[in-house]
């Protein structure tokens, strides 16, 4: 069974699609989706050689190891254009994704970019969209104990460009008004209020980090909250 987060990450593939599932760790998604006949074909890589291991002993325990491919490299250094259709990349920094993507020599034929940054996700949005890709949903939920979002792109230009605050916390989670996104902002609100106070009261002079998320928090509330989306 999957976890919530990638049992999201799955449900947002497009059926028949040929998949790179990239860091598979145990082989999981690629697993589910072969399975239940969601895609005919998918590639689980990983650049150490332990989940790879690992991914090839549960492909073969399900008996799918003629659908299921697994690629020990780093990032998608051994794809080729055409190979696949969707991109998973989930569990990692959006720095590191950023990079994976800036590396890869076959971003100009995938169809679908399917990512899960851990931290950093308004750097995922924008490389996103200076790759030239618009992103066409996004959903936010709390998985044991944390709070992940997950990013669905399709190639061709965003039509309306986003703002910081957009960038920070997701158009479209805004402007669903995604109720996981409205407890983010809630607890990241309590949160740093408390520590900007505790700051203020030890006259810390390393106050600017917790200034400025509250201040970005300020504006993603008044945004959730307001009718512009």
């Amino acid at each position: 069974m999957l976890s919530k987060r990638l049992q999201a990450v799955a449900d947002m593939v497009t059926p028949q699609n040929i998949v790179a599932d990239i860091g598979t760790d145990h082989g999981y998604v690629p697993i589910y989706l072969i399975k239940r006949n969601i895609v005919p074909f998918a590639y689980a890589l990983d650049i150490n050689n332990g989940p790879i291991q690992r991914a090839t002993k549960n492909i073969a325990e399900e008996g799918l190891s003629d659908r299921i491919k697994t690629i020990q490299c780093d990032g998608m250094e051994k794809l080729a254009p055409g190979m696949i259709d969707t991109v998973i990349i989930a569990g990692m920094g959006g720095e590191l994704i950023v990079n994976i993507l800036k590396n890869s020599k076959v971003n100009h034929t995938i169809k679908e970019l399917i990512l899960s940054p851990h931290k950093a996700s308004d750097m995922v949005r924008k490389y996103i969209i200076e790759m030239g890709w618009h992103i066409v949903d996004e959903k936010m939920l709390m998985d044991a104990g944390k709070y992940y979002n997950i990013i669905k792109a399709h190639p061709g230009e965003e039509k309306n460009p986003y703002g910081e605050t957009e960038y920070i916390y997701g158009r479209i989670l805004l402007r669903e008004k995604n109720p996981v996104l409205k407890e983010y902002l809630e607890n990241q609100y309590n949160k740093f209020s408390l520590i900007l106070e505790t700051m203020k009261k030890n006259n810390s002079k390393d106050i600017v980090y917790a200034e400025q998320v509250l201040k970005y928090n300020r504006k993603g509330r008044e945004a959730y909250d307001s009718c512009k989306y």
